[in-house]
């Protein structure tokens, strides 16, 4: 029997089976959401604006898991992408690995998509949507550096910064540092 939250009597989202498996196109829409509402949760503190957060992101960011979805796309070819679903089939998380967009990059596989809705945090989903895209590999990421629960958790899975860093100029000139395992 699964755990309630002392609190409420609820139950918690740890509590609750997920699965993890390969996107459809007709997953584009929550992914999309899914997509939108990790970067509100990443970097509302850095962004504002309807072009981050609203509709017009969400249509945006439809468009663009379209064209990752549509088999024989480049982004299609050279992408890993797990969705996980909660146990009524509806999307809660996603994750996407491709080459490093780096010029040098210093591993082959980039974890370059992690967001998961926020009622499942500490859930375990991130973790397995992770090790769905890059196993054990060694790869590299990159992380907004005002994001210290991001970074935490992807010490927790082994990262570490490299010293290497860029600023995002066309994101407000947010700064993101990589790291690597």
């Amino acid at each position: 029997m699964a755990a309630r939250d002392r609190h409420t009597g609820t139950m918690t989202a740890a509590d609750l089976p997920f699965t993890i498996d390969s996107p459809t196109l007709a997953d584009a829409p929550a992914l999309a959401r899914i997509h939108v509402r990790g970067w509100e949760i990443a970097y509302g503190h850095l962004l504002a604006g309807e072009q981050w957060f609203g509709q017009p992101a969400i249509e945006r960011r439809t468009a663009q898991w379209i064209s990752w979805l549509t088999p024989g796309s480049p982004a299609s070819d050279q992408g890993v992408l797990r969705l996980g679903r909660d146990a009524g089939g509806t999307p809660i998380g996603l994750a996407g690995s491709w080459p490093p967009r780096d010029s040098s990059p210093v591993r082959d596989r980039e974890l370059s998509l992690l967001y998961i809705d926020r009622a499942w945090f500490g859930s375990g989903l991130a973790r397995s949507l992770a090790e769905a895209v890059i196993g054990d590999e060694p790869a590299s990421v990159w992380v907004a550096e005002e994001n210290p629960r991001a970074r935490r958790f992807y010490e927790k899975l082994g990262f570490v910064a490299d010293g290497a860093t860029q600023v995002e100029e066309q994101l407000g000139s947010i700064r993101d540092l990589r790291m690597v395992r």
